[in-house]
């Protein structure tokens, strides 16, 4: 079984694009730790998004984890993030889904792969399940002031075809 642990940044980022639910198609499931629930309701008002999205099956509420590993990520992290990794391991996933770079850093030493929106975006455009990449990013941009490079969105346009 094919399994991934997502950060919100990502989640809020798919679900304004619409483009959620077409994660089922790299992951058997996708875990959503209990803060990162919490930061998308309080922030997004998520709570009719994430009930469908635990209705669809792909998708699972990760309630806990090692308190103590949290709290030693959190000094570096936020908690989503601290979270989604340290469950990430305990849950034996084999990706992150996230995009702060210190995040990502943190959960590849830890034995994760990390991803992060742009390089779903483009495999999703690949896969004929998205419009262009570019066109995505620059709506992220526009309605949720997502900050990524132009020559990360370039490189992962290049990298679409590896495996997620």
């Amino acid at each position: 079984m094919r399994a991934a642990v997502i950060d919100s940044g990502p989640l809020i980022n798919l679900a304004h694009l619409e483009l959620v639910i077409p994660l089922s198609l790299f992951f058997d499931v996708i875990y959503i730790p209990i803060s990162v629930q919490r930061e998308v309701n309080v922030k997004h008002r998520f709570r009719y998004r994430l009930r469908k999205l635990f209705e669809s099956g792909r998708f699972a509420r990760c309630m806990s984890a090692d308190k103590v590993n949290v709290e030693l990520l959190t000094a570096e992290l936020g908690e989503g993030e601290a979270e989604a990794i340290v469950q990430g391991q305990e849950k034996n996933t084999a990706v992150f889904i996230g995009d702060e770079r210190r995040a990502r850093s943190i959960a590849k030493a830890k034995g994760l792969k990390p991803v992060g929106t742009v390089a779903i975006l483009a495999r999703l455009q690949l896969e004929g399940f998205a419009e262009g990449t570019r066109e995505l990013v620059a709506k992220l941009r526009r309605d949720l002031d997502f900050r990524v490079t132009n020559s990360i969105v370039e490189e992962c346009i290049a990298k679409a075809g590896e495996p997620i």
